[in-house]
């Protein structure tokens, strides 16, 4: 391979020291640049965290000394603390609000004239906004603003630093590599050059120095072995060159088959995709199944599917769904009919695998096998539908082309075997709940109409019984010896009890059935505690019981219905007396918000933390024992809610085991409409 032309002088290159030199400067200055980056960047992450830790420090700091002050309206407080937030020199602005009143606000004196939408626009600060909760109600809003200018000024610190000792390292660098790689590899890789370059030049005998011991001498070494192996490889070469020609014509082959493979498979995950779909967005079986049977046959290579619906009580399977089956091949499987254990789908479902038949021709007493082989189908597939090994129905394709089907087909018709088997039990479990819920819509309205009819047909005895009483004991019908007396003022009293139990019944049932309409006009909340007040005096004073009235002058006139609302007064108070044996019963009401705030507590027992989660229920009571000391129905408090939602109301209790319990509830001042009960 040497020709007799002489050496050609090598073109003038750049120096590799100086090359080195600067990959080698770039390289540390990159690196040196990176890790500035990276302290700075977690310098600066840490730093924002830690302040975005101390405003949210803050923000908690306030949800737990603010609520009560709020609550009071206790500006002094409010002031105090807000003046303990600048302690921390970051805090720029400070708001609190009671509604929309501004409690207090306090700037640092370089943003006098800024509001809090300003600080929210700016990168510079960060702007939190938290709600200030008490007793489960908002009761005012507090701002907060924090400064980042402590970061800028760390981070032009960090800039500075870094700047200066990538100047120092670069000049190190330079100095150092600019004499090491001068001597030690420029040099003997030029020499190393020139015999390579007259190798490439076809001189394969040209000198190459292998006397060094160091990298440069090794590479000297392998270009010496490199020359030996040029020769070889043009020989080589030649060979490869036909293998290399035979490789490209089948490989243009192999990438149309697998081409064809991949489009397959797309085909197929988009059909899946479609039927998953079907599934999940519509109960309509019939339109889900015809979708299945319809891919099924058009992704399996077969030219008509139909779908079966397996009847446990029958043991026979159901045509449900077809796919390019005519008239008279549905109506001879549907004469013919499809049992268990018989055709193909019938040993698929006792199998629970699939089966098919290659050629129609070798079984000719199959059922349908006449209609078939005019319809001209000579194969078909059947797969059994399974949910937790329990048959649903069968898949059955048919193709007119005899022969065993692959396995892929088999392993696809499985598939949507599964997504026609999930389709079916869907519709069956939503046909048992739409009976399930007809059946408890009928006993609902049942058990609502028998408490209503046995409430008015208890009633109307009960209140001749308590007439008469009335009579008797205003001596109508001559005078009642004392020790008479006595019980029938026990009768009274036990069957007046007893009304009142009739008519928690009563009423529950009429809200059940939408029946319960409000009467809505002005009233007087005043006139309402008032009354509520002189009704459960005497109950009071029985029990030497302590009951106290606060009504806020700020209580206004209110719409709603009068005798309702005094309802869920009456429930509140007589329960608190009932319960509490010692101490006092306290009314509270008061105006918040366009609406009525009302507490009821007591000094009773208190309730758990269980009872309080159920005591709205129906007939819930705290001592649900037979041997309770405390009547009732446990109705009371369910009623007192309904009537106070539909007022577009809520009602909550707050109460500690051995410290009393607290009964609030609130109503809007002015109340338009009755809300809907759900």
């Amino acid at each position: 391979m040497q020709n007799g032309s002489p050496t050609k002088p090598s073109p003038k290159v750049s120096s590799i020291s100086r090359r080195f030199s600067y990959a080698l400067i770039g390289v540390v200055t990159l690196m040196w640049v990176g890790f500035a980056a990276f302290a700075i960047f977690f310098n600066v992450s840490k730093m924002e965290g830690e302040l975005e830790q101390r405003l949210n420090n803050s923000l908690e700091l306030a949800q737990i000394s603010l609520p009560k002050p709020l609550w009071n309206v206790d500006h002094d407080i409010v002031e105090d603390f807000v003046k303990s937030l600048f302690l921390d020199k970051s805090i720029v602005y400070a708001k609190v609000l009671w509604g929309n009143l501004v409690i207090t606000e306090r700037k640092h004196e370089k943003f006098e004239q800024k509001d809090f939408s300003y600080f929210e626009s700016s990168s510079t600060f960060i702007a939190r906004t938290s709600d200030i909760i008490y007793a489960g109600q908002k009761v005012g809003t507090i701002q907060l603003v924090m400064s980042r200018e402590i970061i800028k000024k760390e981070l032009v610190v960090n800039i500075s630093v870094i700047v200066n000792l990538t100047l120092v390292v670069i000049a190190g660098i330079s100095v150092t590599s600019v004499f090491i790689t001068r001597r030690y590899i420029s040099r003997p890789l030029l020499e190393l050059q020139n015999s390579a370059t007259a190798i490439a030049q076809g001189d394969l005998e040209a000198f190459i120095d292998t006397s060094s011991s160091d990298e440069i001498g090794s590479l000297a070494k392998d270009l010496d072995v490199m020359r030996d192996s040029i020769k070889q490889l043009f020989g080589e070469l030649s060979a490869s060159k036909d293998e290399l020609e035979e490789y490209s014509r089948t490989l243009e082959q192999k990438v149309e088959v697998r081409t064809q493979e991949l489009a397959r498979s797309v085909e197929e995950l988009k059909a899946l995709g479609e039927v998953s779909q079907a599934v999940s967005s519509t109960l309509d079986l019939q339109k889900v199944l015809a979708t299945i049977v319809a891919h099924a046959a058009e992704l399996s290579g077969t030219e008509s599917g139909a779908i079966y619906e397996f009847d446990e009580a029958s043991e026979e399977f159901q045509l449900r769904a077809t796919h390019r089956m005519s008239e008279e091949l549905i109506q001879a499987i549907q004469e013919a009919g499809v049992k268990l254990g018989e055709t193909a789908l019938g040993r698929a479902g006792v199998n629970r695998e699939a089966v098919q038949i290659s050629d129609i021709l070798e079984e000719p007493t199959y059922p349908t096998s006449e209609t078939m082989q005019q319809e001209g189908f000579r194969a078909l597939l059947a797969v059994p539908l399974l949910r937790e090994d329990r048959l649903i129905g069968g898949l059955v394709v048919r193709r007119r082309a005899p022969g065993q089907f692959q396995k892929e087909t088999v392993d696809l018709l499985q598939t949507f075997a599964t997504q026609s088997a999930l389709a079916i039990q869907n519709a069956r479990l939503f046909r048992e709940i739409e009976a399930k819920g007809r059946e408890l819509e009928i006993a609902s309205k049942h058990k609502s109409d028998f408490l209503a009819n046995m409430s008015h047909e208890l009633r109307t005895p009960l209140n001749a019984i308590l007439g008469y009483t009335e009579l008797i004991l205003d001596k109508i019908y001559g005078e009642v010896p004392e020790n008479i007396q006595e019980v029938l003022e026990r009768v009274e009293k036990n069957g007046r009890h007893l009304l009142g139990l009739i008519n928690d019944v009563l009423d529950l049932s009429k809200i059940e059935a939408g029946q319960l309409v409000l009467s809505l006009d002005d009233y007087s909340m005043k006139e309402v505690v008032h009354t509520v007040f002189t009704s459960v005096e005497s109950l009071a004073a029985e029990k030497n019981l302590e009951l106290k009235v606060s009504v806020s002058p700020e209580v206004a006139q209110g719409k709603g219905d009068q005798q309702r609302i005094s309802q869920v007064f009456l429930n509140l108070v007589g329960n608190a007396i009932k319960f509490t044996e010692a101490g006092e019963v306290r009314i509270e009401a008061t105006a918040s918000n366009d609406n009525f705030v009302v507490s009821v507590s007591d000094t009773g027992p208190g309730l758990s933390e269980a009872d309080q989660q159920m005591i709205f229920e129906e007939f819930h009571q705290v001592d649900g024992s037979s041997t309770r000391k405390k009547g009732g129905t446990g109705l009371g408090l369910s009623i007192a809610k309904r009537i106070v939602e539909m007022h577009g109301g809520r009602i909550w209790v707050e109460s500690t085991e051995g410290q009393g319990s607290t009964f609030w509830f609130t109503l809007p001042v002015r109340v338009e409409r009755q809300k809907e009960q759900t």
